[in-house]
């Protein structure tokens, strides 16, 4: 196996090179300089464009998520689009990373209309981070989906995200992400207290 792997070096890198370099980008990006970065987002969306491979593309975006320069965005964005689900799901994780309001609109817009259920529930996972009353909305959106697994998501990055708790009622969370008071919040029960402590 090993010297067929070095045939295979001998006339293009293998996927295992090509993952452990981008794990060395990956560890490496806070001593680049801006410059430096600048090359790697440039040779990055390069690889999210125009690569066959999705595990591949993938990892680039989560290299991409390390970048503290702008130009990252645009291949974090185009990647949000990619055909393939795991490089979509990576491109969440990267936006709830790096915040801003423009994760929070692609988050948001990814929650509301992805194909792939375990995109939009990365999606509504990564909308806990944001405090912010458009990623309120999309959440408060999918708790009307007739997916448990998506509601139950919306929920908790709901109150992750806003630091309210109105238990589970969905008609009063729904109120709150709608900007309405929906009342006081949930107080558990005593038994329901002393069942958290053990």
């Amino acid at each position: 196996m090993r010297s067929q792997w070095e045939a295979d070096e001998a006339y293009q890198p293998t996927l295992h090179r090509q993952l452990a370099e981008l794990e060395t980008v990956r560890t490496n990006v806070a001593r680049m300089s801006a410059e430096q970065q600048a090359h790697w987002c440039g040779e990055l969306q390069h690889i999210v464009q125009s690569h066959s491979n999705p595990v591949l593309r993938a990892a680039c975006v989560n290299t991409l998520a390390r970048f503290s320069i702008p130009a990252a965005n645009e291949p974090l964005t185009l990647a949000m689009k990619d055909a393939d689900s795991a490089v979509r799901i990576a491109a969440c994780r990267a936006w709830g990373q790096r915040g801003g309001k423009e994760g929070t609109q692609l988050l948001a817009a990814t929650l509301g209309s992805d194909s792939d259920m375990d995109v939009r529930l990365a999606a509504a996972r990564e909308l806990r981070r944001f405090s912010d009353p458009i990623a309120y909305e999309a959440l408060g959106l999918a708790l009307q989906e007739n997916d448990p697994a998506l509601q139950y998501r919306a929920l908790e990055s709901l109150r992750e995200a806003s630091g309210k708790d109105y238990g589970t009622d969905l008609q009063a969370w729904q109120q709150f992400a709608q900007g309405q008071d929906p009342g006081p919040e949930y107080t558990p029960s005593l038994a329901e207290r002393l069942r958290a402590l053990f």
